[in-house]
């Protein structure tokens, strides 16, 4: 076979895995030395390295995931020119210094790229290299070691930016961010496509993975070289924890990594000149590229038409069908990037495990430079199997971008540069979706619900109205009832209504709190506080009676949507709030909660989703019915009237277990009933019976024991009696006379006064105490 001499040829990998106890600084990897490291490696695998180093005329080093973030912040200083210092310590002369694009597409697209410099007789020699080093960036936090990877020398640099971003403005307003927010997506749309339930889709993801993490149980290089079965996978537990529905945490791809790899590229002709072996030689045989639409754009989230015209166009400008390749490396951040590519191609992956490292999840995801490592794996291979043709598809952003590239040990007699030109025209000639942000009525497509520590943090679906335009919505802020019940259904293909409201779209759930026989898709339920409806008022019921009714996160949390809700409902014009059983209202914040060191965060909306509220324009009566205590009674002075039994017992005791009534109390108590009496009572934690509270101007009435709910019916009665129109206007009138007296900023300037008083002695001393039902021992410390 005659070669064209200038045809492209791969001579020189190099791959380099660290891990690092966090302890010593100087043995700290950072990215600029694994590449260097892995730099050295690619140049002494040549088998020539000196030669060879001496014709490098480019070198181009991926972008790390932190510079390819606009405004990221650097904590331990970041290179300036990663290519030009790269290029110093290795002693090279180079007439380009590039750092690349953002993308996972990058390794590929620049391998595409070089081989027709390389062919053009543009480029002498080219290293590619890229390197993460994120796990030694978390440890060094975790251990307080102060790292310096601010090394940089001077020199030209074609710095090719940020590019396109990868998310609109409409899609990061309605609740797509993250890889991890925005992936489910595809994956909720692919299971629905293949009609395959939650489960059945869950166990297919993981016995995908299960074969994979086997792959990287092989791999010398791997981060996480440890066999995972589909059992363990597809389980929630401690070490494989909710991420975001449909993924647990070894579904996506981990970027706690140590990696660096470097790849060499010359001619056909440089290399015989230079001496290195032609037994290492790999040839690029076919090779394309394209980038899609953003996507809320795409016509179908289950499928990616530049995955599909990509591998289309690197498989038959390769000259090899897809049953002829039996080295396959498909980009594997998440397993519906998998599944699309392989269904694309007509791959069997039970047969043919897609991957030569192990993927994302277990080799390990250094950022955009993950397919940086799948060529050189492949490299290897190939060598090992010279009959043999591998396949690399590299993926940027959110299915954004794709580069392909098919390589064999065999040479290609033809080589000459390829164009992607006509695949891309083909992509951008596709109609975009048209997207809405108004209030309408849509079907499901595809979703989202997002994990905090195993709690359900945010969530989306993507919709489509009855004239095939696509509306995406994000549930509302600390809703974290309609989260779990998104969460675990199975919403698409539902009708669901979307509200529009500040430039944001909202999902709307289908129930009604506080309704019985409201509709049952996705009906939201409350674990510690009731709600029903009695005609125009909303009677909610804090549902903790063996707690004394006091309220920790999850219960902030429920009573933050059901107050959300009332003030959106026009059916309902007012609230009564009580608490469940004969002995107490609510006793406050449930200190035992915090002494065991529980979630302590609340909504925005404030302690029980109401003391902070300061937009309410529906008043609220407090049915004190019995004790009110702490938090307790912060609540009742939130509300505009208060009913209280006769026997109730109300207080500001925080003071006694070194805590202060941060959640209003103090601020409205003294507004209410005067500096001087709320004084007193704040600084002594007194206790004060019905009578009392009446005559200082803290209730309204005195109910006989007993009937406090009652007694508040009848007033919430009198007040519907009158127009509802009016009593709004009225309250509105009230919020205005509250922001002049800045009571908001008041409550603002609790926020590092409290965060000091959570960091003293007598504040741990104080919840412990009472949980430990023993005498405080305070040292004001």
């Amino acid at each position: 076979m005659t070669i064209n001499p200038r045809t492209p040829v791969l001579i020189g990998i190099g791959q380099v895995t660290r891990n690092w106890d966090g302890l010593d600084a100087k043995a700290a990897p950072s990215p600029l030395s694994l590449c260097l490291e892995a730099a050295q490696a690619a140049l002494a695998d040549c088998g020539a390295a000196e030669a060879v180093a001496s014709t490098i005329d480019v070198v181009a080093v991926v972008r790390t995931n932190a510079d390819s973030v606009a405004g990221t912040k650097h904590p331990y200083g970041r290179c300036a020119n990663p290519p030009a210092t790269l290029a110093a310590d290795l002693g090279l002369n180079v007439r380009r210094a590039i750092h690349s694009a953002v993308g996972g597409d990058q390794p590929q697209a620049l391998v595409n790229e070089f081989a027709e410099a390389i062919f053009a007789g543009e480029a002498r020699s080219v290293l590619l290299a890229g390197a993460e080093a994120i796990a030694a960036m978390k440890a060094a936090t975790r251990g307080s070691v102060r790292l310096d990877w601010s090394r940089s020398v001077e020199g030209d640099l074609e710095d090719r930016g940020l590019g396109k971003r990868l998310l609109s403005e409409y899609e990061i307003a309605n609740g797509l961010a993250m890889p991890t927010q925005t992936y489910p997506a595809f994956e909720n749309a692919l299971r629905a496509r293949l009609g395959h339930s939650r489960e059945a889709h869950l166990d297919m993801m993981s016995e995908l993975w299960a074969a994979f993490s086997e792959v990287a149980a092989q791999n010398p290089y791997s981060q996480f070289p440890v066999t995972r079965s589909a059992e363990f996978l597809k389980t929630p537990s401690k070490e494989n924890y909710r991420v975001a529905e449909p993924y647990l945490k070894w579904h996506v791809a981990q970027d706690a990594v140590n990696q660096g790899a470097a790849v060499i590229l010359t001619s056909v002709e440089e290399a015989a000149r230079l001496g290195v072996d032609p037994a290492k030689w790999i040839y690029l045989h076919g090779y394309a590229q394209a980038a899609d639409k953003y996507v809320s754009e795409r016509a179908d989230l289950s499928r990616s038409l530049p995955m599909e015209l990509v591998l289309k166009q690197t498989l038959e400008t390769s000259g090899r069908p897809a049953a002829e390749i039996s080295l396959v490396d498909l980009y594997s951040c998440f397993p519906c990037a998998v599944l699309i590519a392989a269904e694309a191609i007509g791959l069997d992956w039970r047969k043919t495990v897609p991957t030569v490292t192990g993927g994302l999840p277990f080799f390990g995801g250094p950022g955009n430079n993950y397919s940086m490592h799948a060529i050189a794996t492949m490299v290897e291979r190939l060598r090992a199997a010279p009959d043999a043709y591998g396949l690399i598809l590299a993926n940027g952003g959110f299915l954004s971008k794709e580069a392909a590239g098919v390589y064999s040990a065999q040479p290609r007699e033809d080589w000459s540069p390829i164009s992607s030109a006509e695949i891309q025209a083909a992509i951008d000639a596709v109609p975009a979706v048209p997207l809405r942000s108004e209030s309408l009525e849509a079907t499901i497509e595809s979703y989202t619900v997002t994990y905090r520590q195993d709690v359900p943090d945010r969530g989306y679906v993507f919709a489509r109205a009855a004239d095939g335009s696509r509306i995406l919505a994000r549930v509302r802020p600390d809703h974290r009832a309609t989260l779990a019940a998104l969460a675990g259904g199975d919403p698409i293909g539902a009708a669901v209504r979307i509200e529009h409201q500040d430039g944001v779209n909202y999902f709307v759930p289908t129930d009604r709190i506080g309704d019985p026989a409201g509709d049952t898709f996705l009906r939201r339920s409350f674990k510690y506080v009731t709600a029903e409806r009695r005609g125009h008022v909303l009677e909610v019921t804090f549902n903790r009676p063996d707690q004394l009714n006091a309220l920790h996160s999850a219960a902030h949390f429920e009573l933050h949507e059901i107050w959300d809700e009332f003030e959106r409902d026009p059916d309902l014009w007012l609230a009564i709030v009580t608490g469940a059983g004969d002995r107490a209202f609510s006793s406050g914040n449930d200190l035992k909660a915090t002494a065991r060191g529980g979630d302590m965060s609340t909504p925005r909306s404030g302690f029980a989703g109401i003391c902070s509220r300061f937009d309410r324009e529906k008043p609220v009566i407090a049915a004190v019915n019995g004790i009110a205590m702490g938090g307790g009674l912060e609540i009742a002075l939130a509300c505009d009237l208060a009913v209280v039994d006769e026997r109730a017992k109300l207080a500001l005791p925080e003071v006694r277990v070194g805590l202060y009534a941060g959640a209003g109390g103090v601020q409205r108590l003294t507004r209410q009933i005067g500096r001087k009496a709320a004084m007193e009572l704040i600084l002594t934690g007194r206790h004060i019976d019905a009578a009392e509270a009446l005559s200082l101007g803290i209730v309204n009435e005195i109910a006989p024991a007993g009937e406090t709910l009652a007694a508040a019916r009848r007033l919430a009665d009198r007040i519907l009696a009158n127009s509802p129109s009016a009593v709004r206007a009225s309250k509105q009138a009230l919020n205005k006379f509250e922001e002049i007296e800045a009571l908001k900023e008041a409550l603002e300037a609790n926020g590092p006064i409290f965060g000091r008083l959570k960091h003293t002695h007598d504040f741990r001393e104080g919840v412990t105490a009472f949980a430990e039902k023993r005498a405080p021992q305070w040292t004001n410390s």
